[in-house]
C-alpha cells in the first residue's frame, strides 16, 4: 500500500478552486490600490508625511477593530460578513476614483482609506476562516499551502500589475476602478460558493 503526495488534493475541491481564484483577483487588485494610492497623493502632494498617513489611515482601524472583529467572525456566518466587507472596500475604491479623477481633498481620501481598512479588519481574518470550510480535513494542509502561493502571487505581481497599469493608463484614477470590479468579480464568485 504506497502513501502518495497529492499536490492538487485541495483543487478537487470546487469551492476551493472558486475561492482561490477569487482571493487571487481580489489580492492583485488589493496590492494595485497599494501602488496605486502612493503614486497617485505623492504625484498630487509631493509630500512623504502625505505618504505616511496613507499608512496610519489604513492601519488603525485593523488595529482598533481587531478584537471585535475576531468575536464577530466567530458569532455569524464567515461568507456573509466576507461579501459585506468587500462591498464595503469596493464602494472605498469607487470614492477615491472620484476623488482622484477631480482631485478631492486629502481628508477625505484619509477618510475612503479608514473605511477600506476598516472593512480589511473584518475581510482578512473572516477569508482566512473560508479555506477550511471548501475543504475536507485530510486536504487542509495541501488548501493551506495552495492558499499562502495565491497570497505570495498577488503580493509580486498585484504591485507590477499595477504599476503597468498606471503607466499605460497614465495615472491612479482607473486603477481604483479596476480594484472595484476585480472586489465585484470575486462577489459573485462568492456567491457560488457552498
Amino acid at each position: 500500500m504506497s502513501n502518495t503526495h497529492d499536490p492538487y488534493q485541495a483543487l478537487r475541491f470546487s469551492g476551493f478552486r472558486l475561492l482561490l481564484i477569487g482571493l487571487l483577483i481580489a489580492g492583485l487588485g488589493e496590492k494595485m490600490i497599494d501602488v496605486a494610492i502612493g503614486w497617485d497623493l505623492y504625484e498630487r502632494t509631493g509630500s512623504a508625511l502625505v505618504l505616511g498617513g496613507v499608512g496610519l489611515a489604513l492601519v488603525i482601524p485593523v488595529l482598533l477593530l481587531s478584537l471585535p472583529a475576531g468575536h464577530i467572525i466567530d458569532r455569524f456566518n464567515r461568507k456573509y460578513i466576507v461579501i459585506v466587507s468587500q462591498t464595503i472596500m469596493a464602494l472605498a475604491s469607487l470614492g477615491l476614483t472620484a476623488l482622484s479623477f477631480t482631485e478631492g481633498p486629502l481628508v477625505l481620501i484619509y477618510g475612503c482609506l479608514a473605511l477600506y481598512g476598516c472593512a480589511t479588519a473584518f475581510n482578512s481574518p473572516a477569508t482566512a476562516t473560508l479555506v477550511p470550510q471548501v475543504v475536507a480535513e485530510n486536504a487542509f494542509e495541501n488548501a493551506a499551502t495552495w492558499d499562502s502561493s495565491v497570497g505570495q502571487l498577488a503580493s509580486v505581481l498585484g504591485p507590477a500589475l499595477g504599476g503597468m497599469l498606471i503607466a499605460i493608463l497614465g495615472g491612479a484614477t482607473l486603477v481604483y476602478a479596476i480594484n472595484a470590479g476585480v472586489i465585484l468579480i470575486f462577489l459573485c464568485l462568492l456567491s457560488f460558493l457552498r
